[in-house]
């Protein structure tokens, strides 16, 4: 009986220890973690709360349940409910860089920069290994504007979790929005290397080496991402516009059309076709494709200009008149609009403002040999002959040798009246 007694006084003893050094074991907080988080992949968000506001009840020095339901009501878009959760957690525990972190992205989400960025400090100084908070920091300071500041931030988070996929694709964001293609091809890369099936990472090495004119690699990368992600529209537009540069119309062509049955309302699909179309003659599908793509999307402007130009050729002056408006509406600084608008005054002999547009367009963009085209031909209607020997001689000077000598006859003409 003693002996029995010691028995299940010394199991006891040791479960007890156990439970000691496993509290997580014993509690049901990782669970009920767990649970919400299955919940809210399931978008069962209401039972996700639930489930995070239990865990809380259960935790005494900890915060995970607070700073979760917080997290996702930054998901769903309600930011004030969101700092509720994290302000409740710092009365909790006052120094959570958790919490903190939290209501920094809070604070972002509703475009107060300062409380965020106090919120961020604090955040990294509780934890300075913590890499998504200076993620966090480097979204805040791309929102300013401040783009050099946002990548020295990607800097640290990256060195202090390689993995961290979003910092990785935001610092190739940032080098690609600024023509840096290298930099941002081996960021995009280093997104890979964790994931090699990342689709959006996929996309942007494609469009990387479809800028930097590599048009195999860009294919080949592209055919990657169109099978991690079939259902990406994006995948299959920049495939589309790699099988273009490669001269494979056909799989081009399909390629568009798979994009469009992803995403019927990606009009730059429809004027890449229309592009195709046009260039192999077929005119009546191609207006009706550039129709299709001001249709999906109203702010399409390049399919308002391809539109406006073949109204222009088909001599529908009227018709070419709205449509521009339409697209200098969705893109006041629009050039080729601009140009196309000069051309259209030409056309009409509205030689004066034509020159009022043109010649801004050449002072913004003095490569543009349409546009010195045009400015030369209001000038030979407006009698303005040496200015339009100039615009000649900025077009020999560019090698563009149709353009021209087609202005040369005009101004030898006029001269000779």
């Amino acid at each position: 009986m003693q002996w029995k007694k010691f028995i299940s006084g010394r199991t006891f003893a040791f479960g007890l220890v156990a439970c000691l050094f496993t509290l997580s074991a014993c509690s049901p907080v990782n669970g009920l973690l767990r649970k919400g988080d299955a919940l809210a992949a399931e978008k069962k968000y209401g039972e996700a709360l639930a489930a995070y506001v239990e865990a809380d009840q259960n935790e005494k020095k900890s915060v995970d349940g607070l700073c979760r339901a917080g997290n996702l009501q930054l998901r769903l878009r309600k930011p004030d409910l969101a700092l509720k959760a994290f302000e409740a957690a710092l009365e909790k525990v006052p120094e959570s860089s958790q919490a903190y972190l939290g209501m920094a992205r809070a604070y972002l989400h509703k475009g107060v920069m300062a409380t965020a960025v106090q919120a961020l400090d604090k955040s990294i100084k509780l934890n300075p290994q913590n890499a998504e908070a200076y993620f966090v920091k480097a979204k805040m300071l791309k929102r300013l504007g401040k783009k050099k500041q946002a990548v020295i931030e990607l800097e640290k988070a990256v060195k202090r979790d390689p993995s961290l996929t979003a910092a990785h694709m935001l610092r190739g964001d940032i080098f690609f929005s600024a023509g840096e293609l290298k930099p941002a091809l081996k960021s995009y890369i280093a997104a890979l290397r964790t994931n090699q099936n990342n689709t959006k990472a996929l996309v942007q090495v494609g469009r990387t080496y479809l800028l930097a004119g590599k048009y195999q690699s860009a294919q080949k990368t592209l055919e990657r991402a169109v099978l991690a992600g079939r259902k990406n529209a994006w995948a299959h537009f920049y495939l589309g516009e790699a099988l273009s540069h490669g001269r494979q119309v056909e799989k081009a062509i399909i390629s568009f059309q798979k994009a469009l049955r992803e995403n019927p309302k990606l009009g730059m699909a429809h004027v890449r076709l229309g592009q195709i179309y046009e260039g192999n003659l077929m005119a009546d599908r191609a207006h009706t494709a550039y129709r299709r793509a001001v249709t999906v999307d109203p702010k399409c402007f390049e399919g308002y200009v391809n539109l406006a130009r073949m109204q222009l050729d088909g001599k529908n002056k009227k018709k070419a008149a709205k449509t521009l408006q339409k697209a200098l509406k969705v893109n006041a600084a629009c050039i080729p609009c601009r140009v196309l608008l000069g051309r259209l005054q030409v056309e009409s002999r509205r030689y004066s403002k034509a020159i009022g547009v043109l010649e801004k367009v050449v002072q913004t963009d003095y490569q543009n040999n349409e546009a010195h085209y045009f400015l030369g031909l209001a000038y030979v209607g407006a009698g303005l002959l040496d200015k339009a020997t100039i615009e000649y001689n900025a077009l020999a000077l560019a090698n563009d040798e149709e353009r021209a000598n087609a202005l040369r006859i005009q101004i030898e003409k006029k001269g000779q009246r």
